[in-house]
């Protein structure tokens, strides 16, 4: 065999064995996804690197680069009026405690232009224990592509989002196996 031919196998090896990090590696049955456009839009961010975050007011402390290197990272997508969102808050503490020492970060973020100026008040009531912020310009609703509340989205320990539109049921899930991979 030629050494052109070898090169095209392994180099072909390499990319198969990178893709499913990268597209359909979670069931399109986990998702809210239920029109073409919402799953081709947060398709298209799997596999990359996550979306930048244009928040203000903080609570709970702020997130810097430094915070989340190496870690698993749940970005929760939320709306303060939503009932869905406001439900899951329990289980996204409960899961922050039981996994933040093997490397979880989760993140809360208030993306709807309506109830931003409730926000923290309303993570008071609903006792967020983690680390949140609101988009009042709604730029990171816009590269996070927030068609529904709640928009999960988890990253990868290499800064890569591997699922976008996940129902809360199914986060938990993804979270252990990105947790059970090597880290960088």
């Amino acid at each position: 065999m030629s050494t052109k031919k070898l090169l095209l196998i392994a180099f072909g090896s390499l990319i198969w064995g990178t893709l499913p990090a990268f597209a359909g590696e979670f069931p399109d049955s986990w998702t809210w996804d239920d029109k073409p456009g919402q799953r081709a839009s947060h398709a298209a961010l799997e596999g990359k690197p996550m979306p930048a975050f244009h928040v203000s007011d903080w609570i709970n402390g702020g997130i810097t680069t430094a915070d989340i290197k190496g870690k698993v990272i749940v970005v929760d997508l939320y709306a303060t009026w939503c009932g869905p969102c406001m439900r899951a808050i329990p289980h996204n503490n409960e899961m922050l405690k039981k996994y933040k020492d093997k490397g979880l970060v989760i993140i809360g973020v208030c993306t709807s232009k309506d109830g931003q100026e409730i926000f923290a008040a309303n993570a008071r009531q609903h006792g967020i224990q983690y680390p949140a912020a609101r988009d009042p310009e709604l730029k990171t609703e816009k590269a996070w592509a927030v068609h529904y509340y709640p928009t999960y989205a988890i990253i990868d320990r290499k800064g890569i989002v591997r699922a976008i539109g996940l129902q809360p049921q199914y986060v938990e899930t993804v979270v252990q196996k990105l947790l059970a991979e090597p880290a960088p």
